[in-house]
């Protein structure tokens, strides 16, 4: 029971805190600097929140804490970036940790802290259809095109059984196309958290949090976008076994 109320305190605080900080962060940025110059501010000021919120909020409450992070010199700008998907605060520890432009699945639209912002920012919406993913393709092109880092959880959805899912083709065919790189990032939890599974969305005992950011894969190196997919897959599953070690 006791982590069933705690998990209920956190989502509040969650949606609080986040409401808080959006109804002060989107009329500034919109309001009072040059268009253009606003996304960038915002995104800055929403990786701080998002690094405050996993890196000091919910160690505070004993929900989770990193307790490693390896790799920081690896980070670059203008880079496809990779990850596993185990939690629904994997997001908030790439953001808080680099900031970049998330791929934003369609089911998000109804959460009321997405849904108006994904539209005045750049945030890219991925709907699971033929149109849906033509759309987002043609718009992290133009993001590419500007220098812009990108969020992709190529695996598509959380892991029911903290596996790694066969990751899907978009992100590397588009690295491959534009020869950009993939920055892959690894995270590991000690234990299920907001996965999908019902019982990690009891927070009873805190959780251990190690996230590996691997050096940067260049699509030159490769013949072929499945060739690129591999070894990226290959080499997070890699960093994945060796983090759970």
């Amino acid at each position: 029971m006791f982590g069933i109320l705690k998990s209920l305190f956190i989502l509040l605080a969650y949606i609080f805190t986040g409401g808080i900080f959006l109804l002060f962060a989107v009329p500034v940025s919109l309001l009072f600097l040059p268009f253009g110059k606003h996304k960038k501010v915002f995104s800055a000021q929403l990786s701080k929140y998002m690094k405050w919120a996993v890196s000091d909020a919910l160690k505070f409450f004993g929900v989770l804490e990193i307790t490693q992070i390896t790799g920081l010199e690896n980070i670059r700008k203008n880079a496809i970036l990779i990850s596993n998907h185990q939690s629904f605060f994997d997001g908030f520890i790439v953001m808080g940790h680099i900031p970049s432009i998330p791929l934003i699945k369609s089911s998000y639209k109804f959460n009321p802290l997405f849904t108006w912002v994904a539209l005045l920012f750049d945030f890219v919406s991925l709907k699971p259809t033929t149109k849906g993913v033509a759309e987002a393709d043609k718009k992290i092109r133009k993001l590419i095109e500007r220098g812009e880092t990108i969020c992709v959880f190529p695996e598509g959805t959380r892991s029911l059984d903290g596996k790694i899912k066969k990751f899907q083709s978009l992100a590397f065919k588009i690295a491959k196309d534009t020869d950009t790189a993939i920055l892959p990032l690894v995270i590991h939890y000690s234990k299920p958290i907001m996965s999908k599974s019902g019982e990690s969305f009891k927070f009873s005992e805190k959780v251990d949090v190690k996230i590996s950011i691997l050096p940067a894969i260049c699509p030159k190196d490769f013949e072929t976008t499945g060739r690129l997919l591999t070894k990226s897959q290959e080499t997070v599953e890699k960093s994945y076994q060796q983090l759970r070690q």
